[in-house]
């Protein structure tokens, strides 16, 4: 059996030695926050990008900018590219963007099947040749044996998860495929400290080693709520990768509608006088109000393969919705690292990585339930 991230509660530790929440640094070694923009066409692209970074947001650029711009950015940034992208990409352009030796380029690659030969093949070709010069970020990923495989070939980042994202239909209606979200992070993260032991054993005693990097995980999919995130982080991954909560920003790119929706609203008035004073009752009233909504939509649906220039999908794993815009980039920020560091501090951590040895218990459905009151 695996577990979902709702299905886990994180555990404080016995003493903490954190007197105060800023004692808890919530930013990587490379100052900025472990997370990324997920590389949809409703939140992220190259108009607002340099917003996300100046938040020190990480961000991929999607699949619905065109290619030429795209490869303009690969430097800057990371930039999403379809495996038959990347392939003209090594054999056609990385020679001339990567002429220069210090040039680094950033390439997501962006499909929702990471198990696949031709993608670890191509990788690994690719690394061959670049080295640290094409930082590679790929997945998504559902089985934890396929981490192993991606640090064999030298990959950088793996996206772990498939299916649980707000619009994306692969494990509930399409494929079946699935796996616990906790489970799986918990479980690649073992795996990552098995071969970063390996590694460190092959260095002290000068012998080979079949792994060539020891790929960041990139937990994605389904992280809608602060806590979410947070349990990902505390089980071991070094960055999250969000697409809805950006979505709900006033800076996310993307269509805007307007919604009429109904809502309860408090509603006081005097209902009348009682010994010449008047007396007043509150009601619960319904009423339709219009509301500022986004159009969100996963990328392997039709709407956002048309955007890319495929119009030869014939089936989707994704649904298109709306959701409400409800704060600024700024204030989510200001809210997230609260939220996270006062999580650390109950965890006598001051550090992520010391974050990532938080302990957990599995919870029922009910204590679920109960504490989302």
């Amino acid at each position: 059996m695996t577990y979902g991230l709702n299905d886990i509660g994180l555990i404080p530790a016995p003493i903490s030695d954190i007197r105060h929440r800023s004692e808890c640094n919530v930013y990587n070694d490379d100052n900025v926050l472990p997370i990324f923009t997920a590389p949809m066409n409703a939140v992220v692209n190259e108009h607002n990008y340099q917003l996300f970074l100046d938040q020190k947001i990480n961000t991929i650029i999607p699949r619905g900018v065109p290619i030429s711009r795209r490869l303009e950015l690969c430097t800057k940034t990371f930039v999403a590219l379809s495996l038959q992208e990347f392939e003209t990409f090594f054999h056609r352009h990385a020679p001339y963007i990567l002429e220069n030796i210090e040039t680094v380029a950033y390439i997501c690659i962006d499909i929702a099947n990471g198990h696949m030969r031709w993608l670890l093949e191509l990788c690994q070709r690719a690394k061959e040749k670049y080295g640290g010069q094409l930082l590679i970020m790929t997945g998504n990923i559902a089985n934890p044996d396929t981490y192993v495989e991606y640090a064999k070939v030298g990959i950088d980042f793996c996206r772990v998860n498939i299916g649980t994202g707000s619009c994306c239909t692969t494990s509930s209606n399409a494929t079946g495929f699935h796996y616990g979200a906790a489970s799986l992070i918990k479980q690649v993260a073992d795996k990552k400290w098995e071969i970063e032991q390996s590694l460190i054993t092959a260095r002290d005693l000068s012998i080979n080693c079949a792994y060539k990097n020891v790929p960041f995980i990139v937990a994605d999919g389904g992280l809608d709520s602060n806590d979410k995130i947070i349990k990902a982080l505390a089980l071991g991954a070094d960055y999250v990768m969000l697409g809805k909560l950006f979505a709900q920003c006033e800076e996310a790119c993307g269509d805007i509608v307007t919604k009429y929706v109904e809502q309860e609203q408090s509603i006081t008035f005097q209902a009348g006088e009682m010994y010449d004073e008047p007396y007043y009752q509150t009601e619960i009233r319904k009423k339709v109000l219009p509301i500022q909504c986004r159009v969100y939509y996963g990328m392997s649906t039709h709407r956002a393969q048309k955007e890319t220039g495929r119009n030869n999908l014939t089936s989707e794993e994704g649904i298109v919705t709306y959701v409400s815009i409800k704060y600024t980039l700024t204030n989510w920020v200001k809210q997230f690292e609260d939220n996270l560091r006062s999580s650390m501090s109950y965890a006598n951590a001051k550090s992520l990585m010391d974050f990532k040895n938080t302990k957990y218990c599995i919870i029922s459905n009910a204590e679920y339930l109960a504490i989302k009151k």
